[in-house]
């Protein structure tokens, strides 16, 4: 049994057609127009589509043609006027499963029909396997059996197959565009376009041409028209990562693609409709960046339909050794070595923090791969931080003589540029020069205070 659409503007052929198709067991639907027969497609599950091929506004060639660009190959069997076969041959050059000629012929018709049932039945299984295969290779790259990460994997196993928007939220370094790309190839797009934007990479002034396209002329430098990253993501899957970083202005352009689906190029008047699955990413608590005015409201809860949140690695130590062992395969892989890791690196690496989470463990890693000539990987004093207890905090200083200036009175009058400037130039100080210790105290991305520095000319 297939789930048959009929798409004729005869109403005494559509008739026709669905009687003889339900005597053999099927589900017909049935449209009078290819925009309703589009319409159909998309609302409901089908196997076979039977379709004329002259019909009022949009002919059964092009509704075939957008429903392969939408849906995927859905087996298309065209019926055409007696003489018209060129084109029917063309059709199916086109992507078309087979043709009848009118007056249609009911055992031919059944035949074509069965034939082009199978077709997707097999079609369907082979995109189940895909899936299944895809699952264990998608979910594989997440690296962990702490109960922590399974919840995780569960989580994507779970919303993987609606197209239901994804915020994924964690510390930096936690692996959440993993998670993200795990989302995709188990989703019914893996097929499709997966891009890929991280927002806060962008200049202000461009992200919004970044995410929409503009045409020829529309600012300085626009020498031809460009696609967006929305654009270029019909029918698949848009993953934005720190959304966190997004300036207010975009965020309104977002929301409103986000409501109808739609939006027009910068400098152009056309409206362009895309069928997108949003995937969002932020290491900032987005409830935080809404009560500090720094991110809408109404756009959070368009992005956090899902939540996922990745733990930082602190709250899995025990997939530490798991991932360590993995990075080491990897570096065996690129270097033709056969290295391993020692008990005693091992006992290190379990009892660091680390901040910078997975990214920063890689990190390490590498440097005690490289570090270490012989096949047994080691700890070497004064290439890492070494595991100690807290050291007692010094005396404060004493107070000086005279009261010191009140910070906040001195920032008084300045630009606000440059307050933020004295602002992460005093944390960068205060930290010592730990980068990633200066972006969480300041919550914003370590991207995001490594462009700002270089703006500032800070060298590394």
């Amino acid at each position: 049994m297939a789930h048959i659409l009929v798409i004729d503007d005869n109403q005494g052929n559509r008739d026709t057609y669905a009687e003889v198709l339900e005597a053999d067991g099927h589900q017909v639907l049935t449209a009078a127009s290819g925009e309703a027969g589009l319409a159909k497609l998309g609302a409901a599950q089908v196997d076979v589509v039977l379709c004329d091929l002259k019909l009022p506004n949009m002919d059964g060639l092009a509704a075939m043609e957008l429903a392969h660009e939408k849906h995927g190959p859905i087996p298309w069997i065209l019926i055409t006027a007696h003489g018209s076969e060129e084109i029917a041959v063309a059709a199916i050059k086109q992507g078309a499963f087979n043709y009848l000629t009118k007056p249609v012929d009911i055992a031919r018709l059944r035949a074509t029909v069965e034939s082009a049932a199978r077709l997707a039945q097999a079609n369907r299984e082979n995109r189940r396997l895909r899936r299944e295969l895809g699952y264990e290779e998608a979910l594989e790259r997440i690296v962990g059996n702490s109960p922590a990460i399974r919840q995780v994997k569960n989580m994507i196993r779970q919303v993987a197959a609606s197209d239901a928007t994804v915020l994924i939220e964690g510390e930096s370094g936690t692996g959440k565009e993993l998670v993200a790309d795990a989302i995709h190839a188990l989703s019914n797009r893996s097929g499709r376009p997966y891009i890929k934007l991280n927002t806060a990479a962008i200049p202000r002034d461009l992200l919004e041409s970044e995410l929409f396209g503009h045409e020829r002329g529309a600012f300085t430098g626009a020498v031809q028209q460009k696609k967006g990253k929305f654009e270029i993501a019909d029918t698949g899957t848009l993953f934005l990562d720190e959304i966190g970083e997004m300036p207010l202005d975009n965020q309104v352009k977002l929301l409103r693609v986000l409501q109808d689906g739609s939006f027009t190029r910068v400098g152009g008047n056309q409206q362009i409709t895309v069928d997108v699955r949003l995937i969002c990413a932020t290491n900032r608590d987005l409830k935080q960046e809404v009560l500090a005015g720094r991110f809408r409201m109404d756009l959070y809860f368009r992005l956090n339909v899902v939540n996922i949140v990745v733990p930082p690695l602190r709250e899995r130590r025990e997939d530490i050794p798991l991932l360590a062992r993995a990075f080491v395969e990897r570096l065996n892989q690129r270097h033709r070595q056969d290295k391993a890791l020692s008990d005693e690196a091992l006992h290190y690496l379990r009892r660091q923090d680390w901040p910078g989470n997975i990214r920063e463990l890689e990190n390490t890693v590498e440097k005690l791969y490289v570090l270490s000539p012989g096949r047994e990987i080691v700890v070497h004093r004064g290439a890492v931080a070494p595991v100690a207890e807290p050291a007692p905090r010094a005396p404060e200083p004493a107070a000086p003589a005279a009261p010191a200036e009140d910070p906040i009175r001195a920032l008084v009058g300045l630009p606000l540029d440059e307050v933020e400037r004295r602002l992460i130039l005093a944390t960068l100080a205060h930290c010592g020069g730990n980068k990633c210790k200066t972006a969480r105290t300041l919550q914003i991305g370590l991207k995001t205070l490594y462009r700002k520095l270089a703006a500032y000319g800070v060298k590394e």
